[in-house]
């Protein structure tokens, strides 16, 4: 089953949800209500499902269980890391089970962001959902400074030399200076954004690793 969005605004971040638990569907949405995030969302309650939207539309983030994350090898955690842009990808994971659990480890040491423990907890989940945002606009921005770091370089590279003087000279001049001062100042607004980045997904995945330890393993599960 594929939910299309339930708003339309192109100004809040799209999430895609591959879930087939519909009650952690429900407990999602609701987080999202009380949270008053505004989101345009989509659900899949397959992976193949999930891969098509994946294929067609630009997310900022993916809640997938960690079951669907890991089928076939992890496809759709790595069809979300080769997306043009960083999509940060949660799993949501219970730990009923020795093996759930090792599901959901693997897929974080696969590169998955962060971990949403069910039953769900409203503060847990919310700080999860808007860390991963924050995350997917620092990777933009990030993005943006190699862009302008690539078009800083190619002025550069065009940069005139000579003693010419005419009016056609002095305005090719002054055009390629005025874009080297815009790329310089995007690269200093950005600098040391990378590590921060990088710093932010190891403590994630760090204390997301912590939280799956925590979990409880059902003594009725058998394994």
């Amino acid at each position: 089953m594929d939910v299309a969005p339930v708003t339309s605004s192109s100004c809040f971040p799209r999430l895609l949800i591959a879930e087939n638990n519909f009650s952690t569907f429900e407990s999602l949405i609701d987080t999202f209500g009380k949270s008053r995030l505004d989101l345009n969302f989509d659900l899949c309650t397959s992976r193949d499902g999930a891969m098509r939207k994946l294929l067609d539309s630009p997310y900022q983030l993916i809640i997938s269980d960690a079951h669907l994350a890991e089928m076939d090898e992890f496809s759709l955690l790595k069809r979300s890391q080769a997306c043009k842009t960083f999509v940060p990808f949660l799993i949501t994971a219970s730990a009923f089970n020795t093996q759930e659990k090792d599901s959901a480890r693997r897929v974080l040491e696969q590169g998955a962001f962060d971990l949403i423990s069910l039953p769900l907890e409203y503060e847990q989940t919310t700080s999860a959902i808007l860390l991963a945002l924050w995350e997917s606009k620092l990777m933009t921005l990030i993005a943006c400074n190699e862009r302008a770091v690539e078009k800083y370089r190619e002025h550069m590279a065009a940069y005139p030399s000579g003693n010419q003087m005419d009016e056609t000279f002095r305005r090719t001049l002054s055009a390629i200076q005025t874009s080297i001062f815009s790329y310089q100042q995007t690269i200093l607004r950005t600098e040391g954004v990378a590590d921060l980045a990088t710093l932010v997904v190891n403590q994630a995945r760090k204390k997301a690793l912590e939280r799956l330890d925590g979990l409880p393993i059902s003594p009725l599960s058998g394994l």
